[in-house]
């Protein structure tokens, strides 16, 4: 009798997973942390979660979205180091990979136990997405392979509740776009998928 082993699709994310750290590994020795005292501070101090753990503390984004970057990534694309600014909250940044042929950047993130909150620069020459006019147009996002929310309510400051597995374009210039994701404490990849890239 054979017997056929079927994995699920936890299953493959977790082979995923292990497959890109250890790829990664390397790569992210490589990190340049460009960390001020205050934001560092906050890093370590803050919490993801508050009472219901579907929802994340208005403050915390609020000290996300101050101005600049605490973290640096040198990611590879075709022979060429180019630098990812970001910050996260509550978790680490694992690695990240371009993918020219899908027009996406692919984030491994390791959460802690509330969730995690990240905001990164996505360098337009990089990727970016544009409709017919060529004006920007929304990226599409997915945590472990399932599109989230982009809605404006998703992630804000002030009085509503910001919740796990959703993204807001929070910046742009004309080189690049900033984007903060908040996801679950289960999640470990996230996609930022466009339509352009210059590679």
């Amino acid at each position: 009798m054979n017997i056929r082993f079927r994995p699920n699709n936890k299953t493959k994310n977790m082979i995923s997973f292990l497959v890109l750290s250890s790829i990664l590994g390397m790569a992210l020795a490589s990190t340049n942390a460009i960390l001020t005292a205050q934001t560092a501070n906050a890093q370590f101090v803050a919490k993801i979660g508050g009472p219901d753990t579907d929802q994340v503390n208005s403050r915390i984004i609020g000290t996300l979205l101050k101005p600049g970057f605490t973290n640096q990534y040198n990611l590879t694309m075709n022979g060429k180091t180019v630098p990812i600014q970001y910050s996260v909250l509550d978790g680490s940044l694992v690695g990240i990979l371009s993918d020219p042929s899908r027009k996406s950047l692919d984030l491994a993130v390791n959460p802690q136990a509330n969730g995690a909150a990240l905001e990164v620069n996505v360098p337009r020459h990089v990727i970016d997405s544009k409709n017919a006019a060529g004006k920007d147009a929304p990226f599409i996002v997915k945590v472990d392979g399932n599109r989230i929310s982009g809605e404006p309510s998703g992630i804000c400051v002030g009085t509503c509740p910001n919740i796990l597995n959703s993204f807001k374009e929070t910046y742009n210039t004309n080189t690049d776009r900033v984007l903060t994701v908040l996801v679950g404490p289960e999640s470990r990849f996230i996609e930022i998928i466009g339509n352009h890239t210059s590679a």
